[in-house]
């Protein structure tokens, strides 16, 4: 070999042992500064995208994602990612078994965002007393879980009825509101929470009845009809709104709507089936129901009215082979409602004395989600014109049902100025 090819040799195998030193080197420069590497092997976003991803996550996933970075926990934390993120929210279940269950305290947050009209393990979160929610005596919580309103509950104590709680169960804060005097009686399960877009402020709606003294035997007595009073969060006390005009006590799954909260008074001495509650004016009024409803028609066992696909809605199960479900297009106009769905009725066994249909959801594929009689879920095909049975994490008893939109909002910006307790001190 020549002299020349020995060193060309020689050259080339020296290149080739310095290609690992120098790989090596660059290896234990990676270790050292992670942060570069990642500087220039993930572009940067800019925080508005940022935002515009976050919003959109289900809350079981934005809550986990506060741990990420200190960037992305005080944009979490921010009041107007708050009100954004619920914006773009959906409607969830807030599940409260009832009866012979195992965890009578434990509420089941069923999360559509996650798998919607299906239901993995994943898409359910559980509320538990002490760490999401007051610590109240929940063994009746069907009692004590009175409604939902922007990601905020309203609970009371389950055999007093008073005090009554607000909560955000997401953060585990919760305010306590003033109890009743002694000259009130709480109505049983009559008080509501709502928010009022026009003065954006959140108010709690309650009836008593209150205690008179008979002037011929000095005696203490129950006045028959019921007042009101209204509480909004942040003044600290409940103030007189007289007399109700309506018999409130027929609740369903979700009836708030346009800052109002509707239920229906099936007094036939009252000229509306359906009324609501404004809570910015703070007036009860009547709804236009359906024109194409019958007077025989009007009676509670038969009729659930609720909020569907954003309107008022109105669920008829008079018939005996089917129900219909009214939708009123444009609120407050009365030639707006229309029959849009007419399901068949279930030949099912029920623990119930009396068996009702309450439509909850309308799912993209057109599939309605249903509570029947706070017994089982179901989905319904209108297209096959199929019923397919849903379960959820092995609840097989009866349960206390309600639309639950699940948010950061804290108590801290809506009640300022009240004491806010944390669940888990």
């Amino acid at each position: 070999m020549s002299t020349s090819n020995q060193k060309r040799r020689a050259d080339t195998q020296l290149i080739r042992n310095d290609e690992p030193e120098e790989t090596h080197q660059e290896e234990e420069e990676e270790e050292e500064d992670p942060q570069l590497i990642c500087q220039y092997s993930v572009p940067e976003i800019p925080s508005h995208i940022i935002f515009d991803i976050l919003s959109r996550l289900p809350i079981k996933t934005l809550f986990n994602c506060r741990r990420v970075c200190k960037d992305w926990l005080s944009l979490i934390s921010d009041p107007l990612f708050a009100k954004f993120h619920l914006s773009r929210s959906q409607v969830s279940l807030l599940m409260n078994p009832i009866g012979h269950y195992p965890n009578p305290g434990i509420l089941n947050l069923v999360d559509f965002q996650i798998s919607p009209s299906t239901f993995p393990q994943n898409a359910v979160m559980k509320l538990v007393p002490e760490i999401n929610l007051p610590k109240i005596a929940f063994n009746n919580a069907y009692n004590s879980l009175l409604n939902s309103c922007n990601g905020l509950l309203c609970l009371c104590e389950p055999d007093t009825l008073d005090p009554i709680y607000v909560c955000n169960p997401i953060l585990g804060e919760f305010i306590t509101l003033p109890e009743c005097t002694e000259m009130k009686m709480c109505c049983s399960h009559t008080s509501a929470f709502g928010f009022s877009p026009k003065t954006n402020q959140y108010k709690v709606l309650r009836f008593f009845h209150p205690w008179v003294i008979n002037p011929q035997n000095g005696k203490k007595e129950v006045r028959d009809y019921p007042e009101g009073e209204i509480y909004t969060l942040g003044e600290g006390s409940w103030r007189s709104i007289g007399t109700i005009p309506s018999n409130f006590e027929n609740f369903s799954f979700n009836t708030f709507l346009n800052g109002a909260i509707h239920w229906l008074d099936f007094d036939f001495g009252c000229p509306d089936l359906i009324y609501c509650f404004d809570f910015g004016s703070e007036q009860f009024r009547g709804v236009p129901e359906p024109s194409g409803l019958s007077s025989v028609e009007k009676f509670w066992t038969h009729m659930k009215v609720g909020v569907l696909q954003g309107c008022l809605s109105l669920c008829d199960y008079f018939d005996g082979e089917h129900a219909a479900i009214w939708v009123m297009k444009d609120y407050g106009v009365k030639e707006s409602w229309s029959k849009d769905f007419v399901i068949p009725k279930m030949s099912i066994a029920s623990m119930s004395l009396v068996n009702y249909y309450e439509p909850i959801t309308v799912f993209e594929d057109g599939k309605i989600l249903i509570s029947f009689t706070g017994d089982a879920l179901f989905l319904y095909d209108p297209k096959l014109q199929h019923y397919e049975d849903v379960q959820i994490l092995g609840i097989t008893s009866m349960f206390h049902v309600i639309a639950h939109v699940s948010s950061l909002v804290s108590l801290r910006d809506v009640a300022k100025g009240q004491t806010l307790k944390m669940c888990r001190s």
